[in-house]
């Protein structure tokens, strides 16, 4: 978990939402073979622009990823601060008001069953806890967060959950990504990979757009 300063475009007040967004093939390109180091790290056309307008709108950012890279120790949870501070300065370097308030990640590997690994909403239960303040901060950045219990108390098969905030959104190429959005009851968008958010940038910045209508067990 990185939690950056809580920093608003000037003027701009807080709408109480939060936009989860996943990282590879939404901000930056992805890759089969992880994103190793820094240098590999290339912004998708339009994220850090879209990301500054969601700020501008009052969204606070919070990155959700799977990065079983960890647990399968081809890097450590260094190297990840280092991409990720870097994916930090690239887009602010792009927009200065492209904020990101907290990236949260899932170092497990499928096959761990964990309740934090998408299509588990883990990551955005604990996103919502530590941006609505119901976590104490600041937390050490590479100490292991316990994930909220009601994260692995989804019925899948029921109604989709009620939202925190209704303006809650969720972005993210694959249907792991509007898996875990359900669970926490968000908007969702999805968007294809070699776009990325800048695809749905028009729907995120329309709070009347309800997202796309996904069926997790479907």
């Amino acid at each position: 978990m990185e939690v950056y300063p809580n920093r608003w475009p000037e003027g701009v007040e807080p709408n109480g939402a939060i936009a989860f967004v996943d990282r590879d093939g939404v901000l930056n390109i992805g890759s089969p073979n992880y994103i190793n180091n820094p240098e590999e790290l290339i912004l998708l056309d339009g994220a850090a622009e879209t990301i500054g307008d969601l700020k501008r709108l009052g969204f606070k950012i919070c990155i959700v990823t799977n990065q079983s890279a960890i647990f399968r120790e081809l890097w450590d949870e260094d190297r990840l601060h280092e991409i990720h501070n870097e994916l930090v300065r690239n887009m602010l370097s792009i927009d200065c008001d492209a904020f990101v308030d907290l990236i949260v990640t899932c170092p497990h590997r499928q096959f761990d069953r964990c309740s934090c690994r998408k299509p588990m909403p883990g990551l955005l239960y604990l996103g919502d806890q530590v941006l609505r303040g119901n976590l104490l901060l600041p937390l050490t950045l590479n100490k292991n967060v316990p994930i909220p219990k009601a994260a692995t108390n989804i019925n899948w098969w029921k109604d989709k959950p009620k939202p925190v905030n209704a303006l809650d959104i969720m972005v993210g190429d694959r249907k792991s990504d509007l898996g875990a959005g359900w669970g926490f009851g968000t908007r969702l968008f999805r968007v294809r990979a070699d776009i990325g958010i800048i695809e749905a940038k028009d729907r995120l910045l329309n709070p009347l757009d309800t997202g796309d209508v996904f069926q997790p067990v479907r």
